[in-house]
């Protein structure tokens, strides 16, 4: 029996466990050394209380997110913006205001290009929805997406569905205009 393995199964109970609490005493000093008041009250602003550092020295690491860039180039009546980093709820107001300023010009056509994203979470598809609903008929909007890192959220919501995606930038400029009235106008023929 030397050779037979042990099999040892632990279960979890989560409504057993506990998180442990923080003290309060750190919170509470820095929050009297910024107001100056020895009962901690005051307006100010409360330093934190953890340094966060990548190293090993028992903060937690911290990644930054990595800043978005959104390059404009226009064709005629198209706007296309290229989006470059990660869109997540830090860096989804840079994709919303370029959207915006986009669809300020009043283009037929927005064609936003997705290739070089790595990370989309519920703040970009928000923006996405907002885009959407901001182009309205006057604009035909469409994505371009090739990873599966913006492919996944948006089969999983099923944004797919309800938006325009094309597999390559030049597909998303040259495919015929579809907008609300030219849809309803080819339907009912």
């Amino acid at each position: 029996m030397s050779g037979a393995p042990i099999v040892k199964l632990i279960t979890l109970d989560s409504r057993r466990w506990r998180r442990p609490r923080p003290s309060p005493e750190p919170l509470d000093a820095a929050r009297t050394a910024e107001s100056g008041n020895p009962d901690g009250s005051g307006l100010g602003v409360v330093p934190p209380v953890m340094e966060a550092s990548a190293g090993g020295d028992g903060g937690l690491p911290v990644r930054p997110s990595p800043p978005l860039t959104v390059a404009v180039e226009r064709l005629g009546r198209t706007v296309v913006l290229v989006a470059d980093g990660d869109v997540d709820l830090y860096t989804a107001p840079v994709l919303h205001r370029a959207i915006e300023s986009a669809l300020d010009a009043g283009p037929r056509r927005l064609v936003v290009d997705l290739t070089l994203v790595r990370f989309l979470n519920s703040a970009g598809l928000e923006v996405l929805l907002a885009a959407r609903r901001r182009a309205g008929k006057d604009t035909d909007l469409r994505l371009v997406a090739t990873t599966r890192a913006v492919w996944r959220p948006l089969q999983v919501t099923r944004l797919h569905e309800q938006l325009i995606i094309h597999a390559s930038l030049p597909a998303a400029i040259a495919a015929p205009s579809r907008t609300r009235d030219e849809a309803t106008t080819s339907g009912s023929t």
